[in-house]
């Protein structure tokens, strides 16, 4: 995966100041650093489901390849990345 594009991480820690999240940019850019360990443990059905909120359209042209990323989508990948989660002791 290319690296992440560092304009990218100030338009999504926008969107989530916008929706009330403050998260720290340095926490944003940790999260996505860890993004490809985190996806190869996800399931088919996950990883389909973040694709569909990732990337709005995909355009197919003699040209090339475009691929359009909700900026809303990945805020809330980012969310849910850096929500604190319970922690449940196995039985």
């Amino acid at each position: 995966m290319p690296p992440w594009d560092a304009s990218k991480t100030t338009l999504v820690v926008a969107h989530l100041a916008r929706e009330g999240h403050a998260f720290a940019e340095a926490d944003v850019i940790s999260a996505l650093q860890t993004f490809d360990d985190v996806w190869g443990q996800l399931f088919p059905a996950e990883q389909t489901r973040i694709v569909q909120l990732l990337v709005r359209r995909v355009t197919v042209s003699s040209d090339g390849l475009v691929i359009d990323v909700r900026t809303d989508g990945v805020s809330g990948v980012m969310r849910d990345m850096m929500a604190p989660r319970k922690k449940v002791a196995a039985e």
